[in-house]
């Protein structure tokens, strides 16, 4: 089946690690610098701007990787093409977290990174613009919805298979065989080449090819920054789990926790994906 298949997710959400993972079981290497992944999974953000699509009837599998919303208008010439959606899940307190980390504030900056978190709870999430223009990406709940619920409207001939970051950081072989199966790239999965490529993506690998990338200059980082330069680094800890955000005053973590347990979308979709604790 010739149809496009998405790596779709909220920014920060992990997207970037499965990728690595899909690469190394692709091709049966380890990717060493951030051009060996794209190649995998180009990124539709990066096509866009440089003025190109991907084909509307792929002669092949095409795996495609977004942070847009999945009713975006720039979408509608690929929906009848669409066979697949993974649709990758975080818990957005550590979305926010590894935000404020990417923004790059000084540690002893508490005001800004107040103002920081501030701005993520009104907004709901963030546009994000350093990894796509801006425009698209919506609120954590938008983008979740607009992937996740009724996908048979906006893409007839798809089907969806969600994976929350947490599953698959616990038992990244168990998920990752599942998502292969998902995807169905025409050949039978291996459990070997799986093992393999949960090995080749470690986080001490990902920062490898990160420094080797900013070594050579093997292409620009997940967040747009070109290869060796002075911003934060883009490969975190991985971590996942309940963390207070009290490190900045108790009132943020109030204000968090109000989202969280409010009659909004965000606590609706914390809620049904655990995240609500």
């Amino acid at each position: 089946m010739n149809q496009i298949r998405w790596i779709a997710s909220y920014p920060k959400a992990g997207n970037t690690w499965l990728r690595c993972m899909l690469a190394a079981y692709i091709t049966g290497q380890a990717p060493k610098v951030w051009n060996d992944v794209y190649a995998t999974t180009p990124v539709l953000e990066g096509m866009l701007r440089h003025g190109d699509l991907p084909p509307a009837e792929p002669a092949e599998p095409v795996l495609l990787k977004t942070h847009l919303r999945a009713d975006v208008p720039v979408l509608d010439v690929l929906r009848k093409s669409t066979g697949k959606v993974l649709y990758l899940v975080r818990n957005p307190r550590d979305i926010l977290l590894s935000s404020l980390r990417m923004a790059a504030i000084p540690a002893d900056d508490l005001e800004r990174s107040r103002a920081f978190v501030r701005e993520f709870i009104a907004t709901e999430g963030h546009q994000m613009a350093a990894l796509s223009p801006g425009v698209g990406i919506g609120s954590w709940p938008q983008n979740v919805r607009s992937w996740t619920e009724s996908p048979s409207d906006r893409f007839p001939n798809a089907d969806l298979l969600t994976v929350r970051y947490e599953d698959l950081r616990a038992d990244p072989v168990a998920r990752l065989t599942e998502i292969m199966e998902f995807l169905a790239l025409g050949e039978p999965v291996e459990t070997g080449n799986v093992r393999r490529a949960v090995e080749a993506s470690t986080l001490e690998r990902m920062r490898a090819l990160e420094q080797e990338s900013a070594r050579v200059g093997g292409g620009t980082s997940p967040t747009g920054q070109e290869a060796g330069g002075d911003g934060p680094k883009f490969v975190g800890e991985g971590r996942y789990g309940h963390r207070s955000l009290s490190f900045l005053g108790e009132e943020i973590e109030s204000a968090y926790q109000e989202l969280l347990h409010g009659d909004s979308a965000y606590a609706h979709y914390a809620k049904q994906y655990g995240y609500a604790d």
